[in-house]
C-alpha cells in the first residue's frame, strides 16, 4: 500500500524501494495486526507524536477530522498507517477522505477506502484526514488506530490510539442532575439487601472518591473526582499485592475538549504499556459503562463489572490472574498526563492504599488529596530558575571579573567581591538543595520513567546538578591557603566544575519546557531560556573584551585614566616617614564603571527572564 506498506515490510532490511508494492490496497495481514509482515518488532511507545480528533463521539453518516503531528516540531514521521476499527478489534469500520496531497487513501481487507497512508517518503510534521462513520446505528466505541514511522527502522504500533464513543441521547431516567443520584437508583432497583445500597460520596472535601456496592452478581464502581486537569487520567488498579503489574485498571480520562472517556486496561508487566481489555476478552467480568460526565469541575465514571464465569481450562496462559469477586484486592491509584487523546502516558503520581476492595462487597474510600501538590512542582521549578538563571550567574560572573574591584574596601573582613561571591553560592547551594527535596516529595521518591525521554533527561541532568551543587562549597571550605603551591588545583577545579554545573543546569531548565505532563503550556517558553542564554553571551564576551583592552592598554585605559589611593602614616624612627599600607592596586573609572553597568544589566535580564518562565510555571497544572 504505497509508502507505508513498504516501510513496514522492508524496515528490517532498512533499505528503499519503489512506492508501487501495493499502489490500490493493503495487505490483510498488515491492516489486521498493524504490524510489518516480515515478524520486525515495533519499539517501546514514547510520546514523540499525537492523534487528535475535532471530536470524540460519533453518530451515523458523522464526518470527524483525524489530525496526526508531532508532539514538537522536532517530531517528524515519515510514514503512518491509519484504520479504524471497533472494540473488538476484527472489523474496520467507515472510510476515509482527504484534501491533503501527502495523504492516501488505501483499501484494506478488499473495502474501499477504509485507511490512510502517505504518498512520499518525505519527512512530515502533521497530516489531516476525514474519518467518515458507517451509515448504520453507532456500534459501540472505534478505535482510530495507528502505526507511525519514524524512519526506516523505527516504528511505533498502537502506540498513539485515540477512541471514539458513539453519541448517545439520554432517556429520561438518565436526565438526572447528580450522577450519583443515578448509581444509588440503579443499585436499588435491583437489589434486595437494604446494605448493597451505596454510601453518600462527599464532593467537597476530597479529592477522589472511590465507591462500589454489590447486587445480584453485578458490581457497580463510581469512581468520583474534582482533581482532575484536561488531558489527565485517574486510575483505579486491583492488585493481589501493593506492587504495579498483573493488574486489573480501570482509567478515567479527562480529554483536552473535557470529554470523559472511561476504559478498562490490564498491566501484566509492571510499568510496560497497559493493554485495553476488548469485549472479546475474557479476563474475568464483564465490563460495561454506565455513566460518565462532567460539571462543575466534578469528573463521575461508573461502571459495572457482571458475568464473572469460572474457568476449567488452565492449558492457556494468562497475561494476569482472572479479576475475581471473591478476592481482596490492594487498591493502587494513580494520575498521568496524556500525550495525546486517549494516549496514555505513564504516570505522575502514584499511591497504594491501605485499605482492600473486594467485589462481592460494598464499600467507600475517599482520599482528601491526590496527585500530589502542585504547588510543590511549581515552587520546584520557580526556585530552580532563579537560581541558576539569576544567583548562579551572577556569582560566577563577581568572581571572574571583579577580584580588582573596590580594592581598598572590605566586608567582614574579606574582599568585597569575595563575600557577596560566597554569600550567593552559598543561597544557591541550599535552594538547589530545597528544590531538589520538594521535587522529591511530589514525586514520592519515586524516579521518572525512561518513557518519558524528556523527563528522565531532566532527572539524569538534575541530580548531576545537585551533586555539583553540594561538591563546590565543601571544596572551598577544604581548600589550601591562597600562597600555597598547590593553591591553583583548587581555583581550576572549582572554577570548572561551577562551570559545567552551570551549562548543565540550563539543559536541565530548557527540557523542563518540553515536558509533556505541563500540557504542552511552557512549550512556547523555550525562547526565554534562549534568550537568556544570549543575554549571557553577550555579556560574557563584553566583559572579556574589556580585560583585553585593559590588559592591552587601549587608550581608554590607560595609566593617565587610573587613581591611586596611598594611605601614608608617620613612625617617630629617626623622623623618617614610613608608609602604613602599601600602595593598593590602581583602578580604571571607565573600566569599572563599564562593568558595573554590565553586571546590573544582567542581573536585570536575569530576573526579567526568570519572572517570565515563573509566570509559565504558575499556569502549569
Amino acid at each position: 500500500m504505497r509508502v507505508f506498506a513498504c516501510s513496514l515490510i522492508l524496515l528490517a532490511f532498512e533499505c528503499t524501494r519503489t512506492t508501487q508494492s501495493y499502489p490500490d490496497d493493503a495487505p490483510s495481514s498488515t491492516c489486521d495486526s498493524m504490524m510489518p509482515s516480515n515478524g520486525a518488532n515495533s519499539i517501546p511507545c514514547q510520546s514523540n507524536y499525537v492523534i487528535e480528533a475535532n471530536k470524540y463521539q460519533y453518530s451515523s453518516n458523522d464526518n470527524i477530522q483525524i489530525t496526526v503531528r508531532g508532539e514538537t516540531s522536532f517530531n517528524r514521521f515519515k510514514s503512518v498507517l491509519l484504520v479504524a476499527k471497533d472494540s473488538s478489534d476484527t472489523n474496520i469500520l467507515g472510510h476515509w477522505s482527504s484534501t491533503d496531497t501527502s495523504v492516501s487513501i488505501v483499501s484494506c481487507n478488499d473495502t474501499l477506502s477504509n485507511g490512510i497512508t502517505l504518498t512520499s517518503s518525505d519527512y512530515k510534521s502533521q497530516i489531516q484526514a476525514t474519518w467518515h462513520s458507517p451509515s448504520t446505528a453507532a456500534q459501540g466505541n472505534i478505535v482510530i488506530k495507528a502505526t507511525i514511522v519514524q524512519s526506516y527502522g523505527t516504528f511505533y504500533v498502537n502506540c498513539f490510539n485515540i477512541t471514539l464513543t458513539p453519541q448517545n441521547n439520554p432517556g429520561p431516567m438518565d436526565s438526572l442532575t447528580n450522577p450519583l443520584d443515578r448509581l444509588v437508583r440503579d443499585v436499588a432497583a435491583t437489589s434486595k439487601v437494604a446494605n448493597t445500597s451505596v454510601p453518600s460520596m462527599n464532593t467537597t472535601s476530597s479529592a477522589l472518591t472511590l465507591n462500589w456496592a454489590y447486587a445480584n452478581g453485578t458490581t457497580t464502581v463510581a469512581i468520583l473526582t474534582n482533581n482532575l486537569l484536561r488531558s489527565q487520567w485517574v486510575a483505579i488498579g486491583l492488585s493481589l499485592d501493593n506492587r504495579m503489574g498483573n493488574d486489573h485498571v480501570f482509567v478515567c480520562q479527562r480529554l483536552s475538549d473535557d470529554t470523559i472517556l472511561l476504559q478498562r486496561f490490564i498491566n501484566p508487566d509492571g510499568h510496560a504499556t497497559t493493554t485495553i481489555v476488548t469485549a472479546g476478552s475474557n479476563l474475568g467480568g464483564i465490563f460495561q459503562v454506565n455513566s460518565v460526565s462532567f460539571n462543575n469541575g466534578i469528573i463521575y465514571c461508573e461502571f459495572s463489572l457482571s458475568n464473572f464465569t469460572a474457568t476449567t481450562s488452565r492449558r492457556r496462559k494468562r497475561s494476569v490472574t482472572l479479576l475475581s469477586q471473591s478476592t481482596q484486592y490492594q487498591i493502587i491509584v494513580a494520575i498521568g498526563p496524556l500525550a495525546g487523546p486517549n494516549s496514555l502516558v505513564q504516570h505522575s503520581w502514584t499511591t497504594v492504599l491501605s485499605q482492600t476492595m473486594q467485589l462481592d462487597q460494598s464499600g467507600t474510600i475517599s482520599l482528601a488529596t491526590i496527585g500530589g501538590s502542585a504547588n510543590l512542582l511549581r515552587a520546584h521549578g520557580i526556585i530552580m530558575l532563579f537560581t541558576w538563571m539569576l544567583l548562579v550567574s551572577t556569582g560566577i560572573i563577581i568572581a571572574r571579573y571583579f577580584k580588582q574591584s573596590w580594592p581598598t574596601h572590605k566586608l567582614c573582613g574579606k574582599a568585597i567581591w569575595f563575600a557577596i561571591h560566597r554569600f550567593v553560592m552559598i543561597c544557591s547551594a541550599l535552594m538547589t538543595a530545597m528544590g531538589f527535596l520538594l521535587i522529591l516529595i511530589y514525586k514520592n521518591g519515586e524516579w521518572t520513567s525512561r518513557s518519558l525521554s524528556h523527563e528522565f533527561a531532566h532527572s539524569i541532568i538534575g541530580i548531576i546538578v545537585c551533586i555539583a551543587a553540594a561538591i563546590q562549597p565543601a571544596m572551598a571550605l577544604f581548600r589550601c591557603e591562597s600562597d600555597d603551591r598547590h593553591r591553583f588545583i583548587f581555583n581550576y577545579a572549582h572554577a570548572l566544575l561551577g562551570t559545567i554545573a552551570l551549562i548543565l543546569a540550563t539543559t536541565a531548565i530548557m527540557l523542563s519546557t518540553f515536558f509533556i505532563s505541563f500540557n504542552s503550556v511552557l512549550n512556547n517558553y523555550y525562547g526565554v531560556v534562549v534568550a537568556w542564554l544570549l543575554s549571557v553571551f553577550f555579556i560574557v564576551i563584553t566583559f572579556e573584551c574589556i580585560e583585553l583592552f585593559s590588559r592591552k592598554n587601549w587608550p581608554p585605559f590607560k595609566a593617565n585614566n587610573q587613581t591611586v589611593s596611598v594611605q601614608m602614616g608617620v613612625i617617630n624612627d629617626s623622623n623618617e616617614a614610613l608608609p602604613i599600607d602599601e600602595q593598593s592596586p590602581g583602578t580604571n573609572i571607565l573600566k569599572e564603571r563599564l562593568k558595573y553597568i554590565l553586571l546590573a544589566l544582567h542581573i536585570l535580564i536575569a530576573f526579567g527572564l526568570s519572572i517570565a518562565l515563573a509566570a509559565g510555571i504558575g499556569e502549569v497544572a
